[in-house]
């Protein structure tokens, strides 16, 4: 009987020993971070002619080549980035009045290419109050992340009339007192 004590205090000790630890002890660890690459050039260009294509604006974008900015998902890699800057008198007209307008528009021209949204793409998805859209799609291993910023034109100095609780309302200003600031991040997974 005292030997099978001693197998049983033996066999806790051993299973107690090799057990996980209980979730309450376990520390969070880093995420391994995802490590990506740029759209090739090619890729990029017909993203880019979707783009310019699909949109009823002015300016045309810029292809660059930047590092993955830090980011929550732990994304690290290049990117193949599509930029335009410009002022509402570029960018606004009588289909584009609105951030939501522009995002339409170029979720609207990248479908239009074959990109859609996905699960995995919902989660770059961001809408704030202060004029910024972020929103993501998908296509044959890789994502095009599209940020869309709206506010006021440099050296711009907004009156009483266009502002409220020490806000500016970016609807009251005139076209060409708003500036407009898009890119379109792609690269493979």
């Amino acid at each position: 009987m005292r030997g099978l004590r001693i197998i049983l205090m033996g066999i806790a000790l051993a299973v107690a020993v090799t057990a996980p630890p209980p979730v309450g002890a376990l520390r969070p660890m880093p995420a391994h971070a995802q490590l990506v690459k740029p759209l090739p050039p090619a890729e990029c260009n017909e993203v880019r002619r979707a783009l310019e294509d699909g949109l009823p604006v002015g300016p045309g974008f810029r292809r660059m080549e930047f590092e993955f900015p830090p980011n929550e998902f732990g994304i690290k890699g290049r990117i193949c980035r599509l930029l335009t800057v410009g002022s509402g008198a570029y960018f606004e007209g009588p289909e584009i009045r609105t951030l939501v307008d522009m995002h339409a528009h170029i979720r609207a021209a990248l479908t239009l290419a074959g990109w859609s949204e996905t699960e995995e793409t919902r989660k770059f998805t961001e809408r704030s109050v202060a004029g910024r859209d972020v929103f993501a799609l998908y296509k044959s291993n890789a994502i095009c992340v599209s940020t869309i910023l709206i506010g006021m034109a440099p050296g711009f100095r907004p009156g009483t009339e266009v502002k409220g609780d020490g806000n500016v309302y970016l609807g009251a200003l005139y076209p060409y007192e708003r500036e407009w600031w898009i890119a379109v991040d792609c690269f493979h997974l």
